[in-house]
């Protein structure tokens, strides 16, 4: 009876006890509510990007996007302008560049060029049919190689300007197909001419240095006559590339190799039928490092131009040429004194407002502003920003008018 009254009294105080112990694990699971509560108001205000670090992140970016502009701008600037330099060196003071001979190194160059890009990009080999390569790299050829003899009978500015005259040769053959142009477009070409014309006829002499007594307006007429089947062969090589690339598909590098593959079996299978090897191994003992520094300074600004194209759009490109060529002319009048006289600045100043006007004229029409744009993609935009018509992609600039830099196939 007592055990039983004791275990009687214990379950009494148990069960007084009980409500206590409830009260504690209450307050404890209450507390441990509001501590969860509490952690997951500063989990969100954790997880939520800071203002801060959101500016950090929006500065960096900028700075790093202004690093590459630079980049990319002086790169394609100095690239060019010392490619124009350097050819106005090798051909002027008497000095005559053998044209397969110089087809054939810097070909091979920018061939070597293009075949580390196409393997840093892992482009798939083209479906291109190999002949048809060997017609773009016999146009392409022949457009360097009349462009380059025209420089025994021009100075290098004029070759500069006369190449803004590419839209003549293709409003021309559109024209006789039946094509019509704008008003304004015949305005702005014939502007161009009328420029390119003055600067040409406006002095008595437009050669400086021993040669110049040899420079007449005859001379001067076949050196213009060359340029414009130079412009010829280009807008062939545009057509023709124009019509491949609706049909197959081509990464920049690979087109690029391809065509100046082409180019350089031309160009020595040239040297050997015409007997003229011992003209090349000539060329090689008097010009070697020019030739070789031609042509990696004009490869070297493919790949600024490819870069550019791909972080900040054709049009980019096509400004920073736009800026290339005019910055061009002022260093080859400065550096080879060239002395201009009133008739012969206007024709300049006309000609590049002209340029400037006509590429603004195409910026106003829209596309290729570089990420996201509408223009053309990448892979035809690239070819009208090479140097002495050397094809990679094309620049924003419509498919009828192109920069000096290369030759017409896809901006």
């Amino acid at each position: 009876t007592a055990t039983t009254a004791l275990h009687a009294n214990g379950e009494g105080n148990n069960d007084n006890n009980i409500p206590a112990v409830d009260s504690v694990e209450e307050i404890d699971r209450r507390r441990q509510q509001m501590i969860k509560r509490a952690s997951v108001k500063l989990d969100d205000l954790y997880s939520a990007p800071p203002v801060i670090d959101t500016e950090v992140e929006a500065a960096k970016h900028k700075s790093s996007e202004f690093f590459w502009l630079a980049f990319c701008f002086f790169g394609i600037m100095g690239s060019f302008v010392c490619y124009g330099l350097l050819l106005e060196y090798a051909t002027s003071g008497g000095k005559h560049l053998h044209e397969l001979s110089f087809l054939f190194v810097t070909s091979l160059l920018y061939t070597l060029t293009a075949s580390v890009g196409r393997y840093i990009r892992a482009e798939e080999q083209s479906t291109i049919p190999p002949a048809q390569f060997f017609v773009l790299g016999l146009t392409s050829m022949g457009s360097t190689f009349c462009s380059v003899r025209a420089l025994r009978y021009v100075i290098y500015p004029i070759q500069v300007l006369a190449k803004s005259c590419k839209p003549v040769p293709v409003m021309l053959m559109g024209a006789l197909m039946g094509k019509k142009y704008p008003a304004k477009k015949y305005v702005k070409v014939a502007l161009i001419v009328a420029g390119v014309g003055l600067f040409m006829g406006g002095g008595d002499k437009s050669k400086k240095g021993a040669d110049d007594d040899g420079k007449d307006a005859s001379s001067q007429m076949i050196g213009v006559c060359l340029l414009f089947v130079s412009l010829c062969f280009d807008g062939g090589t545009g057509a023709y590339e124009d019509k491949l690339m609706s049909v197959h598909s081509v990464g920049p590098f690979d087109l690029m190799y391809n065509i100046q593959m082409g180019k350089t079996i031309l160009a020595g299978i040239g040297l050997i039928v015409l007997n003229q090897v011992h003209i090349f191994v000539q060329m090689c003992q008097d010009m070697g490092f020019l030739l070789v520094a031609l042509g990696l300074s004009g490869a070297i600004g493919q790949v600024f131009i490819f870069v550019t194209i791909a972080k900040f759009g054709a049009l980019t490109c096509s400004i920073i040429g736009l800026a290339r060529k005019v910055t061009t002319l002022v260093a080859s009048i400065y550096f080879y004194g060239h002395h201009l006289n009133k008739v012969q600045s206007l024709g300049l100043v006309v000609c590049i407002g002209a340029m400037v006007n006509d590429f603004f004229g195409k910026k106003g029409k829209g596309g290729g502003h570089g990420h996201g744009g509408h223009g053309p993609s990448p892979q035809t935009d690239f070819k009208d920003n090479c140097e002495e018509n050397q094809p990679m992609l094309a620049t924003v600039e419509e498919k009828d008018s192109a920069l000096e830099m290369g030759t017409r196939s896809s901006k």
